[in-house]
């Protein structure tokens, strides 16, 4: 089968590699299609100093991918043939594949989900569950769910139980530095959540302008304007109860500790290069924390579909382009001139059968 197996810094393509093989627990998906994401893919692809968790190269790409599934193994009892299910990839995580290491794996024309609620079900009560990292988030979507938007539907579940989890809730005021689809989606789920005021923060105009449309109360392009200034008139110079930085850069964090009101919360999404940063805190107000979360899609799924069904979230809106897989480098390059946001990746509609 083919993949986009990154092989160096920007030394990636499309590959002939092997084809997974479902175990037990597992089904076999036909992947059709699988978002970049502008973070972690673009950090992978630029090699290992930009990104702290990276696999051993050469890599499959990709975690934003979805597909349905052609045949389940002997022990699965809760997904079946023609479900369209969620995070496939074709390397098990810690595993190998004919050489190839997963990252996630899911740019890739097969890939393997696990049956999570099987092998929990047959896991002796004195035995924790082992089961395959991210295998709680390959979860099953409606049949007529469309595949383009499913990168931006798993970005928005991360972010929503991720905003939970940093606590924003009704009457909260919050800054989110960075319009990339981490930031839209998160000023999204924080309205969603009940927050009062949510001010965008960014440097360019088209994506502050769908920041506004996906509900920002408030716009900063700190090329022209200045930050500090525009959040206290925004928030009626209260300023902010939760600050994030969802870019993936410590001098964000600096940037966000004065826009804190006192026992404010500033949080880190994106995943910087370095996991250490010297940060001057004399500015900070009183009783002020820093938080480093994990995203807990999995619970929020049926909540972000209820919301999706209803017409509250639409991640279509969110998907500038679609191409096919055979462009991954012209979609990458797009991606790096600031010529589109965000792009998903058709790989079965373009792959021989």
């Amino acid at each position: 089968m083919r993949a986009v197996v990154v092989r160096g810094p920007n030394d990636f393509g499309l590959e002939d590699v092997p084809e997974p093989t479902p175990g037990d627990y597992e089904a076999l998906v036909r992947i059709s299609h699988c978002g970049i994401c502008t973070g972690t893919d673009r950090h992978i692809i630029a090699g290992p100093e930009h990104f702290p968790r990276m696999q051993p190269l050469p890599t499959i790409l990709g975690h934003e991918s979805i597909g349905r599934i052609t045949a389940v193994g002997p022990k699965v009892r809760y997904l079946r043939e023609g479900d369209q299910v969620l995070r496939p990839g074709a390397v098990r995580y810690g595993e190998t594949l004919g050489g190839f290491s997963g990252s996630f794996g899911g740019m890739a024309e097969w890939g393997l989900v696990a049956d999570a609620r099987a092998i929990t079900e047959d896991t002796s009560r004195s035995e924790e569950p082992r089961l395959p990292r991210y295998a709680l988030s390959q979860q099953i979507v409606p049949p007529d769910f469309d595949p383009v938007g499913a990168g931006m539907f798993i970005t928005f579940k991360e972010t929503l139980s991720w905003a939970q989890d940093f606590g924003v809730g009704v009457g909260s005021r919050v800054a989110v530095i960075g319009t990339g689809g981490v930031g839209i989606c998160l000023m999204r789920a924080c309205k969603l959540l009940g927050a009062a005021t949510v001010v965008a923060v960014g440097r360019r105009d088209w994506p502050l302008q769908q920041a506004h449309d996906q509900g920002a109360d408030a716009t900063v392009n700190t090329a022209a304007q200045d930050l500090l200034a525009e959040v206290r008139a925004a928030t009626a110079d209260r300023l902010c109860t939760h600050v994030v930085d969802a870019v993936g850069d410590n001098a964000v964090l600096q940037q966000g500790i004065v826009l804190l009101a006192d026992g404010g919360r500033l949080g880190q999404y994106g995943i910087p290069p370095s996991r250490r940063t010297d940060l001057d805190w004399s500015a900070a107000p009183r009783n002020v924390s820093l938080h480093f979360i994990n995203p807990g899609e999995a619970r929020v799924h049926d909540l972000a579909l209820g919301w999706m069904r209803i017409g509250l979230f639409d991640p279509l809106a969110l998907v500038d382009l679609v191409l096919p897989v055979e462009e991954v480098h012209q979609a990458f390059d797009l991606l790096e001139k600031r010529y589109a946001g965000r792009i998903t990746l058709a790989i079965a509609e373009s792959s021989a059968p």
